[in-house]
């Protein structure tokens, strides 16, 4: 199970620590709390310096010193997202809960307790991927894909070419994706590209931009007059400065890329 946390949490970019904690009143042994180091966190972690043994500081209580090395220990603040302990045959044991072989042979259901909290895995994604603008969130767990952006230019009849563009990509990336699942395995790519299509007439270029990175979705792409002239799109990834011109028969593979 600690295996399978470890594998959870690396797939959406969260870096949890493994915690040497207490069960409390549940009971039972070798228990694990999975801690996000974070200045915000209402919890305390007792890290070492030198070989990273992580604990509870209700664990460590006065040591200042690691257990396995004796380096010294760094208190940092923490937010809990998992925790992982086992109960043993406590509670199978006093339920009377047996297993039986095939031998006809019944032994005591050895048993654990196990939860992930999602909503605090979703802060804590919040509270270590973010900068001054707004989220940055990790393509993994992100609400969307992209986040398409059609900035108006005051002229009608390039607004309404802005428009039929927009809308035709935002048919398209979402097509895209589907098109690639009836041609293959379904296992191979479970969805279809999401996008959120910001066409709102009475924000100017600068809102749309700001609402964009507060967001924090993972690709943001902008049609404007300045691209149709180019025939090409505008692409930014959120964790990153630079600015790309792609053509629009490009598209869908620079995104699926």
């Amino acid at each position: 199970m600690l295996k399978v946390y470890k594998k959870i949490f690396k797939r959406i970019a969260l870096p949890v620590i493994p915690v040497k904690a207490s069960s409390g009143l549940m009971g039972g042994a070798d228990s694990y709390e999975f801690m996000v180091v974070a200045e915000s966190g209402e919890d305390k972690i007792a890290i070492c310096s030198k070989c990273k043994f992580a604990a509870n500081v209700e664990i460590m209580k006065n040591q200042k010193k690691c257990p396995q090395c004796r380096e010294e220990m760094i208190i940092k603040n923490s937010i809990e997202v998992a925790h992982a302990f086992k109960l043993g045959t406590k509670y199978s044991k006093a339920m009377d809960i047996f297993w039986e072989d095939k031998k006809g042979e019944k032994y005591l259901v050895q048993m654990g307790c196990y939860g992930i909290g999602l909503e605090r895995a979703m802060a804590s994604i919040i509270e270590v991927s973010h900068d001054d603008k707004g989220i940055i969130w990790p393509s993994s767990v992100a609400p969307f894909d992209v986040h398409l952006l059609a900035l108006g230019s005051g002229k009608k009849i390039i607004e309404n070419k802005i428009k039929k563009f927009s809308e035709k990509i935002y048919q398209d990336l979402q097509r895209a994706r589907v098109d690639e699942l009836r041609s293959s395995s379904p296992l191979a790519n479970a969805r279809v590209i999401e996008v959120l299509y910001d066409d709102r007439k009475e924000k100017s270029a600068g809102e749309k931009f700001a609402d964009a990175d507060l967001i924090g979705i993972p690709i943001r792409i902008v049609i404007s007059e300045r691209t149709l002239k180019k025939n090409c799109v505008e692409i930014k990834q959120r964790d990153k400065k630079e600015i790309k011109l792609v053509k629009m028969g490009r598209l869908s593979q620079f995104v699926r890329n």
